[in-house]
């Protein structure tokens, strides 16, 4: 997605830059100064499947991205800084979610997020800074603990007769599904068409249920009848519906080119190989 247009950074004086710590300030200095990027795409941070504590939740996501600005402002350097953000951010709502839409952080992720951007629009009337706030990102060799994942490696484990049902946390919940190749796509974009200072939510613009999630996957693995025992009627964060408004993506030509089905189609035949 970005090769084609970008030469992307992969390696610095024989260091894997994949596992760089960037909360040290003096790495983050020399990273940049090592590569001074004519564009920087913020993916750093941990979430709470992740992190083992609110505080590295904060460090990793709020200090790094503060980093980010400080090293480009010591180095007077002038790169595109799009800060990868979170949906996360807003309240739920049964109606699509647009980027003026309220911001209600219902978790220390969430509110690591909502920080995180605070503090790269703090940087913008200086440096060219655009948020992107991505919505429930989906793909291939995705970490278990995540839903997606975790759901398709309990209808498996169901098919091999290891467990007696399904469990999950609820059928009812309702997300924006988008794609890893959207999402990527939609990155590249920002870095080339996203306007300074401005957010834009990264997401397909449609909503689908837990419930629906599962039908796909029992036609594509050909398990009609599956037992399934969610836990609860809605979800523990109380964000039951969430779906975004993506007019401001459709407008710099960006568009989804995968919906629901061809996104689980996508995951099953890559990584599992159905």
């Amino acid at each position: 997605m970005f090769s084609d247009r970008h030469e992307i950074v992969t390696e610095l004086d024989g260091l894997d830059t994949r596992f760089l710590d960037l909360i040290p300030y003096e790495t983050t200095l020399r990273v940049v100064d090592a590569c001074r990027p004519e564009a920087i795409v913020n993916l750093a941070g941990m979430s709470y499947h992740t992190a083992r504590n609110e505080a590295q939740m904060y460090e990793s996501n709020v200090l790094v991205q503060l980093n980010l600005h400080e090293a480009a402002k010591e180095l007077r350097l002038d790169p595109r800084i799009v800060v990868c953000s979170s949906s996360a951010v807003y309240r739920s709502s049964k109606n699509p979610v647009d980027e003026g839409s309220r911001c209600l952080p219902a978790n220390s992720y969430a509110k690591a997020k909502y920080v995180q951007e605070r503090v790269g629009l703090s940087y913008a009337p200086r440096q060219h800074v655009v948020i992107a706030r991505l919505f429930n990102v989906i793909g291939p060799h995705q970490s278990k603990e995540f839903f997606l994942p975790a759901i398709i490696e309990r209808i498996l484990a169901y098919r091999k007769g290891e467990t007696p049902t399904v469990r999950l946390k609820t059928l009812n919940a309702i997300r924006d599904f988008i794609f890893i190749d959207d999402a990527c796509a939609a990155l590249s974009v920002l870095v080339e068409k996203g306007l300074g200072g401005e957010t834009y939510n990264v997401c397909t613009g449609t909503g689908t249920s837990i419930g629906e999630v599962i039908e796909h996957l029992k036609r594509i693995l050909g398990t009609p009848e599956l037992p399934l025992e969610p836990r609860d009627d809605s979800v523990k964060e109380g964000i039951n519906y969430q779906v975004g408004s993506n007019k401001k993506m459709l407008d710099t030509g960006w568009s989804p080119a995968y919906d629901m089905r061809k996104s689980l189609e996508a995951i099953m035949t890559e990584e599992y190989g159905n």
